[in-house]
C-alpha cells in the first residue's frame, strides 16, 4: 500500500478478491473492466473508484500495481491490450493467466524492467484447500511443486 494505488483490470470473481484483500491491506484500489456495468456494480458494492476500459493505459501513470484478472492473454483469448509507457518505473504487473506463464502482458513488463508476476503461484495457494478437503493432506506450495506444474503446464 506505501508504494501507491492498485489498478485491477477486471470485475469477476478474481476481482473480487484480489480487490477485497488489497483493500485489507490497505491499498487504495482502481477498479477497470470491459463491462461497463458490471466494473460498476462491483466498486459500488467495495466502496472503489471505476474507471472506463478506454482509459486504463493512461491510468498506470497514477498506479503502482497493475493486475489483470481478465481471460485476455489466456491461451485461446485475445490479448490484453496494455501499453505500459505510461507505468512507473519500478510498477508491479501481475497477470493470473497461468497458461501460457508469460503472457505478453509480462513479456511487456519485463521488457521495461518492471516487476512482472504470473499467475502459477495464485493457482496453486488458492488449490491448497481444496486438495486438503478433497485428499486430507494440506500440500506445500514450494519451488518443488511449481516447478512440477509449471513445466506440466509448459508441455
Amino acid at each position: 500500500p506505501a508504494a501507491g494505488p492498485a489498478l485491477v483490470l477486471g470485475a469477476g470473481g478474481a476481482a473480487r478478491a484480489i480487490a477485497t484483500a488489497l483493500q485489507d491491506a490497505g491499498a487504495v484500489v482502481t477498479l477497470c473492466n470491459r463491462s461497463p456495468e458490471r466494473a460498476a456494480a462491483l466498486a459500488r458494492e467495495f466502496g472503489l473508484v471505476h474507471i472506463p476500459w478506454e482509459a486504463r493505459s493512461a491510468a498506470l501513470a497514477d498506479h503502482a500495481l497493475v493486475v489483470n484478472t481478465t481471460s485476455l492473454g489466456m491461451a485461446g483469448h485475445n490479448p490484453l491490450e496494455l501499453d505500459l509507457a505510461r507505468a512507473a518505473p519500478g510498477m508491479a504487473v501481475a497477470d493470473i493467466v497461468y497458461v501460457p506463464l508469460e503472457t505478453p502482458l509480462l513479456a511487456a513488463a519485463r521488457a521495461r524492467g518492471l516487476v512482472a508476476v504470473e499467475g502459477l503461484g495464485m493457482l496453486l495457494h488458492q488449490a491448497v484447500p481444496g486438495f486438503a478437503a478433497w485428499f486430507g493432506v494440506t500440500p506445500v506450495v514450494d519451488d518443488a511443486l511449481y516447478r512440477a506444474v509449471a513445466s506440466d503446464l509448459m508441455g
